[in-house]
């Protein structure tokens, strides 16, 4: 393990500074909001709360380090109530390919400048939104070819360990594997907290897990209860279409506003 004391990555993300308990309250209200669309719609835990996290933490290394933490914590209790559900076999290959391609990119990561990581994140956000806007559900994917599962693992596991965003690869997989709902949620929930584990575990080798973090992760906790637990409500009664196109269009906006800046 080393320090990355020394690196642009924690520098600063920008010039705001908020007072703490703001900062307190934000990543409360965020928890909220972040775990009830992951609870309604299987992901976007992570798609959402980067919108805003990395304007709030000092840096953006421990904006992720956070993000992933509150996520796998949600996914863990979905799981945990869905366990009966969970298709272990049919993840194995891109479990293994996310969690190697997301060794290097966090790596890789610690090494780029704030400046190019916001760059890289504003594109994510919104090629992200642009796809699921308008080309999901318009082409079959084969879920029983392992070239195909070794692909959708390593883009997830690019994408979610430089910017904690791993879902959508994975719930494009996911949406073609299953058409028990429940099914969908409970694997999909279990591979994101595993995978969760080990990108805490890359994330604290290169400096990304600071002092804050947990003090940050316990605050979030309560947040992470509200929402999931209304999140499990509306799951049993809406689609979340409609919840998911607002999203979507907030990561473009905040792309573009993140590639500008």
């Amino acid at each position: 393990m080393f320090s990355t004391d020394n690196l642009p990555l924690n520098l600063s993300f920008n010039q705001v500074h908020y007072p703490m308990m703001t900062i307190y309250l934000l990543i409360f209200v965020l928890a909220i909001a972040a775990s009830f669309i992951q609870r309604v719609s299987g992901f976007g835990f992570g798609i959402f709360i980067m919108i805003f996290l990395p304007y709030i933490i000092p840096s953006f290394g421990e904006a992720i380090t956070l993000s992933g933490l509150l996520a796998g914590t949600t996914s863990l209790i979905i799981a945990l109530r869905n366990m009966k559900h969970i298709q272990w076999k049919i993840m194995g290959v891109i479990f293994t390919a996310n969690i190697l391609t997301s060794y290097v990119a966090i790596t890789y990561m610690a090494h780029l400048s704030n400046a190019t990581l916001k760059k890289g994140l504003g594109i994510v956000l919104i090629l992200i939104s642009l796809y699921f806007l308008f080309l999901r559900g318009k082409h079959h994917l084969s879920t029983k070819s392992k070239t195909t599962q070794a692909i959708i693992g390593s883009i997830s596991g690019i994408t979610g360990g430089m910017f904690a965003m791993p879902g959508p690869p994975i719930v494009l997989y996911c949406i073609n594997a299953f058409d028990n709902k429940k099914e969908y949620i409970a694997t999909l929930q279990a591979l994101f907290c595993c995978s969760n584990v080990f990108y805490t575990l890359f994330r604290a080798q290169v400096g990304f897990f600071t002092e804050n973090t947990l003090l940050y992760w316990s605050i979030g906790l309560t947040g992470l209860c509200i929402g999931t637990f209304a999140g499990a409500r509306c799951f049993e009664h809406i689609s979340g279409q409609m919840l998911k196109h607002i999203v979507y269009w907030m990561m473009i906006v905040s792309g573009v506003v993140a590639l500008i800046n």
